[in-house]
């Protein structure tokens, strides 16, 4: 049994040149995936904490109170934890 096709070659190119524009449009509206940091990423210097250490302590998700107990951080010049918005998602 033979079956027909009847789309034309023409069809065939319009049809994926909007499923490729569709697929640029869905990758614009998705928020960029942040590259994990490497564990030997120095996010505290005063009292050298890396990224590694903060993945040991933390389970799934960064607990700043838990890293401040356990590493004191935010108690030398206090940097690290001004600008945790620039590491904090990129531990896990």
């Amino acid at each position: 049994m033979k079956t027909e096709c009847f789309c034309t070659a023409a069809h065939w190119y319009k049809m994926d040149k909007e499923f490729l524009h569709l697929i640029e449009t869905v990758s614009e509206l998705l928020p960029a995936k942040e590259q994990k940091l490497d564990d030997d990423a120095l996010i505290c210097e005063c009292f050298c904490v890396n990224a590694g250490d903060i993945r040991s302590v933390c389970s799934t998700k960064v607990d700043l109170e838990l890293l401040k107990d356990h590493f004191k951080m935010g108690q030398g010049c206090q940097t690290c934890i001004k600008n945790k918005d620039s590491w904090i998602n990129k531990i896990f």
